[in-house]
């Protein structure tokens, strides 16, 4: 069984990714992570090029991830879009378990102003302008993460959140 966490950046999935790793002794992948591997280029660079090209290699990493990995447990973080192009959504709920890591705007931003990570969406937002794009962003994304299988507040989630509801799935 693939679990896939998804949710703005900055919510945790990475974290939350490793956690379950060592706790299960699951594979764990970041979708990131697999996209520079599989490139040879950072997500900048790519989204540089092209945030369309960027989406399109994103979608066939999370097929080739999928065809990869669908016979045992794994937890995959996706990137904060990766639910909303293509049908990548609908596939992650046809092959797995899809559960959204829920934050605020004020959560998300507080995690990203202090966050040594760059990302590319945000770089060439002023600072004092991040708070409001970061809502924009939220309300366009939220449609795609509240068709997730399952949601857990990022702020107050405990591994006996996930553990409960691995236990219900027989992880």
């Amino acid at each position: 069984m693939i679990i896939f966490l998804v949710g703005m950046p900055g919510v945790g999935k990475s974290y939350w990714m490793k956690k379950l790793k060592r706790h299960y002794g699951c594979t764990a992948i970041d979708l990131d992570q697999f996209i520079e591997s599989e490139t040879g280029a950072t997500i900048p660079e790519l989204f540089l090029k092209s945030e369309n090209m960027f989406r399109q290699i994103e979608q066939e990493c999370l097929h080739k991830i999928i065809q990869q990995h669908k016979d045992e447990s794994c937890v995959v973080s996706t990137g904060g879009g990766a639910p909303c192009f293509f049908d990548n959504m609908d596939l992650m709920l046809q092959q797995g378990v899809v559960i959204y890591l829920e934050g605020t705007p004020a959560f998300i931003h507080s995690r990203l102003t202090q966050s040594k990570i760059r990302r590319p969406m945000f770089e060439n937002i002023a600072p004092e302008d991040r708070l409001a794009f970061i809502e924009s962003l939220l309300a366009q994304r939220v449609v795609f993460y509240e068709k997730s299988t399952y949601s857990f507040d990022a702020l107050s989630v405990t591994m006996a959140n996930f553990a409960q509801l691995f236990s219900s799935l027989q992880f």
